[in-house]
């Protein structure tokens, strides 16, 4: 990072700061891993095992049919 100096110092005061560190960091942590929610709690599930069969209703989009709909 190219930081000017005052820019720099403000940062080096912040590091300092344990709480301030750790909790930008524990923030970080919490975004990434909210980024992938979607992937957990949606309306389709990840995996079907139906008839013998692996189906991805997560990734791939099936007619009603397929699992004994009309």
């Amino acid at each position: 990072m190219n930081l000017s100096p005052l820019n720099r110092r403000r940062f080096e005061r912040f590091k300092a700061n344990k709480r301030g560190w750790w909790s930008l960091w524990l923030f970080l942590i919490l975004f990434v891993l909210s980024l992938g929610a979607e992937l957990i709690a949606n309306d389709k599930p990840l995996a079907v095992h139906f008839d013998g069969d692996w189906y991805f209703p997560a990734l791939k989009r099936y007619p009603e049919t397929t699992f004994g709909g009309p």
